[in-house]
């Protein structure tokens, strides 16, 4: 009889952040992904339009920049981007090797995924060319493939920087989309999918927690006026409880960003263009 039940009523894949111990992942940074626990301070929020189209902003942060674009991608390019991710094989994710380039295996991330290209589907094409529109300072071109990724129960991306930490200029010449635009600097980070339970972004150094919605969009700079690592912008994916998390994540290369650089040697980047984004500025 007992063994009827588990075929009637199976496991319900929960996972627990009590059960969650990682050595990539301290306790602070594992406290806040418990939502409950830690809620949004400090938060300020408006609505700009660029070509007619309304954007919903809230500033997590200013300095470094941190914005949450509140149902950025519509619901329908949203169900239609994910039926087309549906139809490829997703695989295991590690990281990125410095050394060689290569993406190895990772205690500090458990993920699947897939790339697609900016133009490959005519949903990626839609999605890419509206964020073009609706984010006027920075150029889009030099952004990497979509990164897509699944996270399922248990799945998490442990507190890391998008930068890429070369030792040397000769490390760097071996990364051809580095030696062409740079080091990464913007992620830009959408969500197709939410989770049951789980699955925020955090921004530890920050105190800040993110809990998007489908179709909500997170933007963050990697890198300060001098092109060095932005130390705040260290992030993480919290650990999945229940469900599944589908995102997928645009990495902007520093080339062709000089409308959101300071005319003068403030140390601050040009904000306005930012969280203001205006035609007249094209």
């Amino acid at each position: 009889f007992p063994l009827l039940l588990l075929l009637f009523f199976p496991f319900s894949h929960q996972f627990s952040l009590d059960d969650f111990s990682n050595p990539h992942w301290g306790e602070a940074a594992k406290n806040l992904c418990d939502g409950e626990r830690y809620g949004v301070t400090g938060m300020s929020c408006y609505l700009y339009r660029i070509y007619m189209f309304p954007v919903k902003v809230e500033i997590r942060s200013v300095n470094p920049p941190l914005l949450v674009l509140k149902h950025f991608i519509p619901s329908d390019l949203t169900r239609e981007f994910l039926a087309e991710i549906r139809k490829r094989e997703l695989e295991e994710q590690g990281v990125v090797e410095v050394e060689t380039g290569r993406r190895v295996p990772s205690l500090g991330r458990n993920a699947n995924g897939t790339r697609l290209t900016h133009h490959e589907t005519p949903t990626s094409s839609k999605i890419f060319n509206l964020t073009q529109q609706r984010i006027t300072a920075i150029d889009f071109r030099a952004a990497e493939n979509y990164s897509i990724l699944s996270y399922t129960p248990g799945g998490h991306y442990a507190p890391h920087y998008d930068f890429i930490p070369f030792e040397n200029d000769e490390q760097e010449e071996k990364c051809e989309m580095s030696k062409k635009f740079g080091n990464r600097f913007l992620t830009f980070l959408f969500i197709l999918e939410t989770a049951k339970k789980g699955g925020g972004t955090v921004f530890p150094l920050l105190h800040s927690t993110v809990q998007p919605e489908e179709g909500d969009a997170l933007m963050w700079l990697n890198m300060d006026t001098s092109y060095s690592v932005e130390s705040r912008a260290l992030h993480a994916a919290c650990p999945i409880l229940e469900g599944t998390k589908i995102a997928a994540t645009l990495w902007v290369r520093r080339m062709g960003q000089e409308l959101l650089m300071p005319c003068h040697e403030s140390g601050v980047y040009d904000l306005e263009a930012l969280f203001h984004p205006s035609e007249k500025k094209l």
